[in-house]
């Protein structure tokens, strides 16, 4: 099908490619498309910061980063911006239910003192009742920064396709159906539930959790694409036009915090290797290969050589640094 007719008020609506939900450009009725269903929860986070106060946002924000050039506030300038709304399935999953499992923990052979030890296995047990929205893309060319990105849905509006026009930005097709959504919300929810238990026991014997959906509903939140210039070369930023949250912003490094990395690192390399040194020639020419200073010497100079070499990959890599909101 390439048309529909609105359900709400008979008027010819577009499907876009890969769509399976649809918006009447007459009304403003969210349809979906294979059952000619009304998505009656269907909302929209209005737009509060456009892109003057997106601008200050974006660069106060960047200024404020650890090595960050202090004059990018001035001296940045964005060159490209635009404006995407993208939808997402709100789910709210309620789950009750329990587990049982195994978890290890030290056994000290002699009460007295230090001389043996093993491990014991012990049962444990616990229960669940809790609720959680989940987010789902409701589209499947979301970006990887989206994928994750908790979204602040108290003052959600009922979907109104002119405010979207207002803003000129660009409406994203809805392409996940709701029972599609609702499938992966479980999913989510069922890997949460097993990440909690796995807190408390190492093994999960059983597992028995039963899930109910009270609530469903579509989300569009308005996301701003900025791409910027700062000296001679270009970032890039996400930022919620809704809650001024930034997503993902990349930024310069100033050199001097470079090398003061850089410098870091050899610090690292030249302590760490020094003990090391220390302690493996005690090991072996004072005392005659004792393992306990020559083994934790050759462990504690390798592991100051790995931070050494994170240390100069940094200093290598920090002409742009990313910070992605979590």
């Amino acid at each position: 099908m390439s048309k529909i007719s609105c359900p709400h008020c008979a008027g010819n609506i577009n499907i876009p490619e890969q769509s399976n939900t649809v918006v009447c450009s007459y009304c403003g009725t969210t349809v979906q498309v294979r059952t000619g269903e009304i998505i009656k929860e269907s909302y929209l986070m209005k737009l509060q910061f456009n892109l003057e106060a997106i601008r200050e946002k974006t660069f106060s924000w960047a200024a404020k980063q650890l090595g960050s050039p202090d004059d990018i506030e001035e001296k940045a300038e964005i060159i490209e911006s635009e404006l995407v709304y993208w939808p997402f399935w709100v789910v709210e999953v309620e789950a009750k239910g329990e587990y049982k499992g195994e978890q290890k923990i030290p056994n000290f052979g002699d009460s007295a003192g230090l001389t043996k030890m093993g491990w014991k296995t012990v049962s444990e047990a616990g229960k669940f009742n809790m609720e959680e929205d989940i987010f789902v893309p409701a589209t499947k060319d979301i970006p990887e920064q989206l994928e994750t990105y908790m979204i602040p849905t108290k003052r959600k509006e009922y979907f109104d396709k002119d405010l979207v026009l207002e803003t000129r930005g660009n409406l994203q097709p809805i392409q996940v159906e709701r029972e599609t959504a609702i499938i992966d919300a479980k999913k989510m929810m069922d890997k949460i539930l097993r990440a909690e238990a796995y807190e408390e026991v190492d093994e999960i014997k059983e597992f028995d959790v039963d899930l109910s959906i009270p609530a469903v509903f579509l989300v569009h939140i308005p996301i701003w694409y900025i791409r910027y210039k700062y000296s001679v070369r270009t970032y890039h930023a996400m930022i919620d036009g809704a809650s001024g949250r930034i997503v993902t912003l990349s930024f310069p490094r100033k050199i001097a915090f470079r090398a003061m990395v850089f410098t870091g690192g050899i610090l690292h390399l030249v302590v760490g290797g020094g003990i090391a040194l220390v302690l493996v020639y005690l090991g072996i020419i004072v005392f005659g290969n004792i393992i306990f200073p020559t083994l934790f010497g050759a462990t504690f100079g390798l592991g100051m050589l790995a931070f050494a070499l994170q240390f100069f990959r940094k200093a290598v890599t920090l002409g742009e640094e990313e910070e992605i909101a979590s």
